[in-house]
């Protein structure tokens, strides 16, 4: 074998890692994409290496393959070096470690799909031949159906095989070391709304069985087609029928969602979404602390005096027309993820939260006195901010990273520490960013390559139960996430109620500039609203502010427009957006709700099951 031979499984794998990466946000070349990215891994995979070496060579070639698009996929880490705080050769490192480690998975893949789920083995090559020699002699119909039905279903057991291990491994990824479940095959699909309505029943890492069990059936069908070719006679191929027809189930079930979800009767929840575009680099600089707090107050003033302005000119209209007409105003103002940044203060002794000053004057001598905005009165505030001194296990020196609701009602209470303020305090924290992992000397070397010291880790609130607000007379329930939790598909389900509810999502997503990170998070995070059939509204401080219906779409309307603050291709704006939510007034328990990654560890099963179906097949 010459050298060019024995590298061609690795050039297949790095091929293949550069057209899965086409496929997300930041390097959108071609979501169809999607559905052939596997095949050139395949390929080398199963063509390539000694046959006693196997696992150790599909280790390496889906390893490189993960490499490669890991290193493409989530080189925005590469943007925090811009900041101050964070020397570039920490980055550099965080972003070659991360993309390592995801690699593995990939590997894993690689190994067990290169030996025993080779479907062209030396075994199985036996086999094919004595196939060819079957075909070339005179046999009668029955037989050629019967042989035809045969390996059609042979090689559907391998694409399930394929396509299931490929599914429990990324849902273990979504899990292990805290659990990194970003960019699954499934989020490629984010602006696929006929694909991403499965998620209810699969959630987004069973959408990823689809297009493997696709790419896996066609490879192999190629193959069998070329040996019939040669042999002179062709077959029946039932597997194309067979995975064909899942795909269009899966087309049939998205289309049949999305007309039910349009038309479902629903409860409007207005909403005043802030983001002010702050840069990373002087977000927490003290100095400039009172101007944010100023600049989100003014924002909030301007949109709500256009607001009125549109309410007025509606009255002057109906005097005309005498037609009644329906005044607008937010019920629920949204500011991003440490919108907030001096923090809250739990007292333990009374159950109440002290406000400190400037977050008081901003709520409410500002934004919530009757003098000033007058048409907000009313309406619920939420923002995002730190708590402190344990207000959820009444440990003293526990800090949260938190999500702050407070109501009208706060503005005509004549002391303060206050009750009327709801808090909800973040459950999936990010290593190194919120608390480091207990592990020996890791503390240090994080703050060698961050080039700063940690304080205290935050804490973990442990709290799945939503938020309450009244809006418009109902009692509508919020679903509260923090900054990546709307990537984490398994906490949003446990907040869900046969209730009015709708999704929360505050970020910051500044840690990363202008990079593709945040396009990329807002891919990710549209499947919440699909699993559990919630809507969900979005402020983030730098990055994609906006509203996701229930079929994961941010259309506003037929004509193109979007509820999202700048352009879906260029959020970084400062902005405002006012939008209506449609809250389903009897939401739907999915599937996934119910029973979360049940499909994941179905998988599993399939994969054992078509592992013993084609290890007693070759005996």
């Amino acid at each position: 074998m010459s050298k060019f031979q024995s590298l061609m499984p690795y050039l297949a794998a790095a091929l293949s890692g550069v057209l899965l990466a086409m496929c997300y946000p930041g390097f959108e070349f071609a979501s169809g994409l999607v559905w052939i990215w596997p095949v050139p891994l395949m390929i080398g995979l199963w063509l390539g290496g000694a046959e006693r070496k196997r696992k150790r060579f599909g280790f390496r070639v889906g390893a490189l393959a993960g490499l490669v698009f890991w290193l493409i996929n989530v080189k925005w880490l590469i943007a925090m070096g811009e900041l101050p705080t964070v020397p570039l050769a920490g980055a550099v490192f965080g972003w070659l470690m991360l993309s390592l480690y995801l690699a593995l998975y990939f590997g894993v893949w690689g190994a067990l799909i290169a030996s025993i789920g080779n479907p062209w083995r030396s075994r199985n090559a036996k086999q094919l031949t004595a196939i060819e020699k079957k075909m070339v002699e005179r046999e009668d119909a029955p037989k050629k159906i019967v042989e035809g039905v045969k390996n059609s279903l042979r090689v559907v057991v391998f694409a399930v095989m394929h396509a299931s291990l490929w599914v429990v491994l990324e849902w273990l990824r979504g899990w292990l070391m805290t659990g990194f479940g970003w960019n699954g095959l499934g989020v490629a699909f984010h602006d696929v709304p006929v694909m991403m309505q499965i998620a209810d029943i699969v959630g987004v890492t069973g959408i990823a069985f689809f297009p493997m069990l696709f790419a896996s059936t066609m490879l192999q069908t190629g193959r069998r087609l070329i040996d019939e070719l040669r042999a002179g006679k062709f077959q029946a191929h039932f597997e194309i029928g067979i995975v064909v027809g899942v795909i269009a189930m899966i087309f049939a079930y998205g289309v049949n969602r999305m007309a039910y979800y349009s038309n479902l009767e629903s409860h409007d929840v207005r909403v005043l979404i802030i983001q002010e575009n702050i840069l990373q680099s002087i977000k927490w600089d003290e100095i400039l602390e009172a101007e944010h707090y100023i600049d989100y107050q003014e924002s909030i003033e301007r949109k709500l005096a256009e607001i009125e302005q549109l309410n007025l000119a509606k009255m002057a209209e109906a005097v005309t027309t005498g037609e009644e007409v329906e005044l607008e105003y937010p019920d629920l103002l949204v500011m991003p993820e440490s919108s907030t940044t001096q923090p809250l203060v739990y007292l333990e002794e009374v159950d109440e939260v002290y406000m400190p000053l400037l977050t008081q004057d901003l709520l409410v001598n500002q934004i919530y006195a009757e003098n000033h905005f007058k048409t907000v009165f009313g309406a619920s505030l939420l923002s995002g901010t730190m708590s402190e001194e344990g207000i959820y296990y009444n440990l003293d020196g526990d800090a949260y990273n938190v999500f702050a609701v407070t109501g009208p009602s706060l503005a005509v209470e004549e002391q303060y520490p206050t009750t009327q303020i709801q808090t909800h305090g973040k459950n999936h924290l990010v290593p190194f960013g919120e608390f480091i992992p207990n592990i020996p000397f890791l503390g240090s070397v994080a703050e060698l390559f961050s080039g700063m010291s940690y304080g205290k880790n935050f804490s973990r609130s442990g709290s799945f139960e939503p938020l309450i607000v009244e809006l418009r007379g109902e009692n509508v329930q919020l679903i509260p996430s923090i900054c990546f939790e709307d990537t984490v598909g398994r906490l949003s389900r446990k907040f869900a109620r046969p209730e009015l509810q709708m999704l929360v999502n505050i970020t910051n997503d500044g840690w990363f500039g202008t990079s593709e990170a945040t396009l990329q998070h807002m891919a990710n995070s549209k499947f919440r609203a699909v699993e559990i059939r919630r809507p969900m509204a979005r402020a983030a401080n730098t990055g994609v502010s906006g509203v996701v219906d229930v079929i994961g779409s941010m259309e506003a309307d037929e004509e193109g427009q979007f509820n999202v603050i700048g352009t879906p291709e260029n959020p970084f704006v400062k902005g405002t957006l006012y939008a209506k939510v449609k809250v389903p007034k009897n939401p739907t328990m999915t599937i996934y709700v119910m029973l979360g990654d049940w499909f994941s560890l179905f998988c599993l099963l399939l994969y054992l099951g078509s592992l013993a179906f084609c290890l007693k097949s070759e005996k």
